[in-house]
């Protein structure tokens, strides 16, 4: 007759250091599965969570959401708008230069005379020297040529005689109506290095705030204030506020809450169209290429 199996005896567990494992550590981040194997969005995957933080929620439309929002932003960071003001915003003659040529006057026409005024005079003391009729033969195409004229040869003198200083702010002349307020009340344009330049309007004011402010501080905040009215600037500070702080932005409110999908959406059919914006290429000027015009 056969004996009846025996149950194993439990083993004796040797003398040893006890180690805490750094996962039950509240002093490190954990790492939460919040999703089957099955998922293809990484980034749902592995969450990093704060101590104390719960986990992401695995219902299935939150998920959806969570792949569309993500899918929307990547698609948005290659539909960014590029306008001049942000390729030449490491020489502030050159971005009043280009908002001169811009104000009022679509890309299309104002970028190929930019970039042949940029050959034939690429500094300001050189456009300071040069001829108005020369000037004006150049500005045929774009209108009000003789005014344009003079106010290039004007920018270019003051520019050279009292050029903008980061320590030396000059009062705005230029203000604009408060129009989430009903009446006649004007909001004063603040002091700028570039002020007192000829042309000191709200679009190159506008331009200045944004693009040379971050190109002469790559922290500068200065942009977050700025509520613009010219249509390409609107499109550019939409995308900047949605892709690098994840906010909606309007350009009387200024920004507000987090992106919404169908805001996501309504910006990625915007910035699809690109209706402001035409490829220009210049001869073989290197930066011209593949560049976007902007219209004022």
């Amino acid at each position: 007759m056969k004996e009846p199996p025996q149950t194993p005896k439990k083993r004796k567990r040797e003398p040893g250091i006890l180690c805490l494992s750094p996962y039950f550590s509240p002093e490190k981040r954990q790492k939460s599965q919040v999703a089957g194997p099955n998922c293809k969005d990484e980034a749902l995957l592995a969450v990093e969570l704060e101590p104390g933080e719960a986990a992401p929620s695995t219902d299935p439309l939150s998920l959806f959401y969570a792949r569309s929002t993500t899918a929307l932003y990547e698609e948005l960071k290659l539909l960014k708008p590029i306008l001049i003001q942000e390729q030449v915003a490491g020489d502030k003659w050159k971005v009043f230069v280009a908002c001169t040529l811009l104000n009022k006057t679509s890309g299309k026409l104002a970028l190929p005379v930019f970039w042949d005024m940029m050959r034939r005079w690429p500094t300001a003391w050189k456009m300071s020297q040069a001829k108005e009729e020369d000037l004006v033969y150049m500005l045929l195409r774009l209108g009000t040529y003789t005014i344009r004229a003079r106010r290039l040869i004007a920018l270019s003198r003051e520019y050279i005689k009292d050029p903008p200083s980061l320590y030396d702010d000059r009062p705005s002349r230029p203000s604009t109506p408060v129009r989430s307020v009903k009446g006649k009340q004007f909001a004063r344009y603040p002091a700028t290095p570039v002020s007192h330049l000829p042309g000191a309007g709200p679009y190159a004011l506008d331009s200045y705030r944004i693009f040379c402010t971050l190109a002469d501080d790559p922290f500068s905040t200065e942009w977050k204030q700025v509520l613009p009215s010219d249509k390409e600037l609107i499109k550019y500070l939409r995308w900047k506020w949605a892709v690098e702080e994840h906010r909606e932005w309007c350009p009387v409110n200024g920004p507000g809450p987090s992106p919404s999908l169908s805001y996501l959406r309504t910006l990625q059919a915007d910035l699809s169209q690109q209706g402001g914006q035409t490829p220009v290429t210049i001869g073989t000027t290197p930066s011209a290429a593949k560049l976007t015009s902007s219209t004022a």
